[in-house]
């Protein structure tokens, strides 16, 4: 599966939340990526084909587990680069 850097920013950045809590809204992510709620939206849109992440209409973004498993070795691999 090919991601882009912005897939990649949102998937980490949700993923990054979602250690606090199991779930975070659009809002949330907006505002730590200082972004638009359209652009959330339109990347929970992608994020969503890709089967990466979960949103109901209105609801909560949370991760699949192939999103959770992604993001976790993504995270791990930043961190190893810094």
């Amino acid at each position: 599966m090919e991601l882009t850097c912005t897939n990649v920013r949102y998937l980490l950045t949700i993923y990054h939340l979602s250690r606090a809590r199991l779930e975070v809204s659009s809002k949330d992510i907006a505002c730590s990526l200082e972004v638009s709620r359209a652009s959330v939206t339109s990347m929970m849109g992608v994020l969503t084909d890709k089967d990466l992440v979960a949103k109901e209409r209105y609801g909560k973004v949370h991760l699949t587990g192939q999103g959770r498993q992604l993001a976790h070795l993504l995270a791990i691999r930043a961190q190893q680069a810094a």
